[in-house]
């Protein structure tokens, strides 16, 4: 059965707060237990259970500890994860969520990964939380996590640096190239840790996928604010026997069009949402070579993407008609390529390394990107087979 799980994190984000939303929402606590169990680290007790905010029944996950933590530094936490006896994918995505979390410390106080002090985020509880999240996400079995913007309201928050204003400035870094939506509050919405767990967890941004819910769930923040319900909502949806998605295609023939402008043409069409556009070589009459441009779209965008296509190439007509579109089911895994991260794009019938991080990877290591992307397939069906 395809699943997918789509998280709502419109009024914020935490390690606790997705880790209790993952339990609630079907994730077994046996293997989470197991998991965490593996780290071997010093006194903690993990408590799960119903509670209410703004009279909503959600699902908390509290971590307690017996004595204070010390700070840490990310190759000792790195160590502690690598050193459990852990799945691949639990291992590598809380090993992952570490290390971005390092590199954005480190980005703003302008010091090495290993320099960075982990204070809030090195704890035992934000260790049990990380690599419990990723155990969770794991027991769900899904192949597609998606997600609505994240959260973010404006105030103060006390940390071991002092007073600093939020979003965080981790959290900023973290969020970079990422969605985002305001929350009309003061009170801190999104942490670096939940924030690091939820960017390296997400697949797709968006609405939710279209399927039959299977279970929902909600995870509790910390506090019942009077401001807003602090949780964290995410539906497990079951994503096989997709009904057809209505489109149109809306194509016109053209033999007075420079490439550079067809080129435009397909560009502007994508970024106003089209779902595909492309061109295919013809003959047209009186044996002339020309181009046949077609764009793939909601019913919805039918006018203006006439309205593009027409005043973009000056044709003197063009053809519509409907179709049916069928989308398969497809999720994101990832794999290490030199130290550096590589999405896997997995759908129901193969699986194929990401081109964007493919190449960032080959021109950060000098490779030819056609052996990037070899060893990161290679590595992926190896680790499937484990």
């Amino acid at each position: 059965m395809g699943r997918a799980l789509w998280i709502n994190p419109t009024v914020g984000v935490s390690g606790d707060m997705l880790l209790g939303a993952l339990i609630d929402v079907g994730a077994d606590e046996g293997p989470v237990r197991t998991a965490l169990e593996s780290l071997a680290l010093p006194g903690w007790e993990l408590t799960v259970g119903d509670t209410r905010r703004r009279g909503l029944r959600c699902r908390f996950a509290r971590v307690t500890t017996e004595t204070a933590d010390e700070p840490r530094r990310w190759s000792e936490i790195d160590a502690t994860i690598a050193g459990a006896d852990l799945g691949s994918r639990v291992a590598l995505g809380a090993r992952e969520t570490f290390r971005r979390l390092g590199e954005a410390e480190a980005h703003r106080h302008d010091v090495g990964i290993d320099d960075v002090q982990f204070h809030e985020v090195g704890a035992v509880d934000a260790i049990v939380d990380i690599v419990g999240c990723w155990a969770a996400l794991d027991a769900l079995e899904v192949e597609t996590v998606v997600a609505a913007p994240v959260g973010l309201g404006a105030g103060t928050v006390d940390t071991a640096h002092g007073l600093l204003q939020h979003p965080a400035p981790a959290v900023m870094s973290l969020l970079e190239g990422f969605p985002v939506t305001a929350v009309e509050t003061s009170q801190e919405t999104a942490t670096p840790t939940g924030v690091a767990l939820l960017t390296g967890m997400v697949g797709e941004w968006g609405p939710c996928p279209t399927g039959k819910v299977i279970r929902s769930g909600i995870g509790a923040g910390g506090r019942d604010l009077e401001t807003h319900p602090n949780v964290l909502s995410m539906m497990l949806i079951d994503t096989d026997d997709l009904p057809q998605v209505d489109a149109v295609v809306i194509e016109t023939t053209v033999d007075d069009v420079t490439p550079e402008i067809l080129g435009h043409v397909i560009g502007r069409a994508l970024s106003a949402g089209a779902d595909d556009a492309w061109l295919t070589p013809v003959v047209m009459k009186k044996s002339r070579p020309g181009h046949q441009l077609r764009v793939l779209c909601a019913p919805g965008l039918e006018p203006a993407m006439i309205e593009l296509v027409a005043s973009e190439t000056g044709t003197l007509g063009l053809r519509t008609y409907a179709v049916a579109k069928r989308v398969f089911s497809r999720s994101f895994d990832q794999v290490l390529v030199d130290g550096e991260p590589i999405r896997i794009k997995v759908g129901p019938h193969g699986a194929k390394p990401e081109s964007a991080d493919v190449l960032a990877v080959a021109e950060a290591t000098g490779r030819s990107a056609r052996a990037v992307a070899a060893e990161a397939a290679a590595q992926w069906a190896v680790e499937q087979k484990e």
